[in-house]
């Protein structure tokens, strides 16, 4: 049985269609063309006319009229074929799949600020007046948000498309406005606004509620210190990476996953076989945790920055893909595949971002006047814990076994105010989150122990102080 796509043009089907937000009318004509696209290639019509597997070349056959020329934008605007679908307005495409103008024009001043006149304008513009270039970027973009697949990896007019067994379930809560007062939905829409950087969907349900945040009274902000430029390529792809993963996630049937990786500690890219488990924000930046290769080519947890995977798509592979990991494979095979649980617990028992490196106990003092003023009653982690001054003595002895190492660290303590604050903290050994956390306190915290953290702080020092002294 063929597979139809009847959706009305609902501002929140077309933001999800859009790249981009609605609110920019490039943005918005593109997403009507992509919804009108869809119409067409699951309708009687289509199916009729071009087949499961076709290139931009066999669907512009079908779609257009044979004296379309799609090179040269001239040619495409002094074309005079009525029939041609270059021709058609969007007004005319609606009327043709029985959407009320009145009512879509009505309902899209609810949701963006876009005047009459700018709509009239869209209306009335030749939706699909595009150069080739442009009508095949729209498939390849119905390919990202799963209305198509690509058969192939090659490029341009050689590239072959199929329909997708199965469309996606796009966003709809037209219930919502039911349910929530106007002033609740401004403020939901506020929250999930401050949190748009964490997930791509966000905005898109943040429209869902209310017309517009009230920005004179709506007064709680978020400010994150994000390494992803906002409105840039970049965001772009991390935020398509994301949706891509979320998706694949929703539908329970997680496969190996193939990305290209550009790694900084080694410089070089890399291309690693994976099992996708979560992702999390630490650090300034959104990391994918994943089980298999890692850059540094053994079998182990790792995570990944999004911005810099640089794989153009995600490849997902079959399990008996000869270049899944055969440890990995063993997990699948037994039914042990890693879970989102393992990487919270394992961030729960120690300090850090690198939540699979190995742990090992930090012991801390913090000056009398400025542990009351900025330390007391902070949470650093779950392990972040205040010991007594005896017990640093204790966990000296206890921890430090080079016997020089212990009588130096000894006489530091016995030198420094039993006054002063002493933390004990269980912390993931060379993660440089924990050591940019130091580095920002500079005097202000003392490592006590262990003994390899303190010397590569004082070295931390020295070298700052050489960029400095005169």
């Amino acid at each position: 049985m063929s597979i139809t796509f009847t959706k009305l043009p609902h501002p929140h089907l077309l933001q999800q269609l859009a790249n981009g937000s609605i609110e920019q009318n490039h943005n918005l004509s593109r997403a009507i063309r992509l919804w009108a696209l869809l119409r067409w290639l699951y309708s009687d019509k289509a199916y009729a006319t071009l087949a499961d597997n076709f290139t931009y070349n066999d669907w512009r056959q079908a779609f257009f009229t044979k004296t379309h020329k799609d090179e040269k934008l001239a040619d495409i605007l002094n074309h005079q074929d009525p029939d041609c679908a270059c021709i058609k307005t969007s007004k005319q495409w609606f009327l043709e799949w029985g959407v009320s103008i009145e009512e879509w024009q009505n309902l899209l001043q609810k949701y963006i600020n876009i005047s009459i006149s700018d709509i009239d304008e869209l209306l009335n513009e030749p939706l699909f007046a595009q150069v080739r270039k442009s009508l095949q970027s729209d498939l390849d973009l119905l390919v990202a948000r799963k209305c198509l697949q690509l058969l192939n990896n090659t490029s341009g007019r050689s590239k072959h498309y199929c329909r997708a067994g199965q469309l996606p379930n796009f966003i709809t809560l037209e219930s919502i406005d039911s349910k929530l007062t106007l002033e609740k939905q401004a403020y939901l829409a506020g929250a999930l606004g401050m949190f748009s950087f964490l997930d791509p969907a966000y905005p898109l349900l943040a429209e869902e509620f209310s017309e517009e945040v009230d920005e004179d009274n709506y007064r709680v902000f978020l400010y994150v210190d994000y390494v992803v430029p906002e409105s840039s390529d970049v965001q772009d792809a991390v935020d398509e990476i994301q949706s891509e993963l979320q998706e694949i996630w929703n539908t329970e049937n997680i496969q190996p996953l193939l990305l290209t990786y550009h790694s900084a500690h080694q410089n070089q890219i890399k291309e690693c076989v994976v099992y996708p488990v979560c992702i999390y924000f630490m650090e300034r930046a959104k990391y994918l945790c994943t089980y298999g290769n890692t850059p540094k080519g053994d079998i182990n947890w790792y995570k990944y920055r999004l911005d810099r995977i640089i794989s153009k798509r995600l490849e997902f592979l079959d399990w008996e893909d000869i270049r899944v990991p055969q440890l990995l494979r063993e997990k699948y095979q037994d039914n042990n595949l890693p879970t989102p649980k393992i990487v919270n617990a394992q961030l729960k028992e120690a300090w850090g971002c690198d939540f699979y490196k190995d742990k090992a106990s930090m012991v801390l003092r913090f000056e009398q006047d400025f542990h009351q003023r900025y330390i007391d009653g902070i949470s650093v982690h779950d392990t972040f814990t205040r010991i007594s001054y005896e017990e640093t003595l204790k966990l000296t002895q206890q921890y430090t076994l080079n016997l020089e190492h212990r009588k130096a660290i000894l006489d530091i303590i016995r030198s420094r105010p039993s006054t002063d604050a002493y933390y004990q903290v269980d912390y993931r050994m060379e993660d440089y989150y924990v050591v940019r956390w130091l580095r920002a306190l500079g005097s202000k915290v003392e490592v006590i122990l262990p003994w390899e953290m303190r010397t590569e702080m004082a070295l931390e020092i020295l070298n700052t102080w050489n960029l400095y002294k005169t």
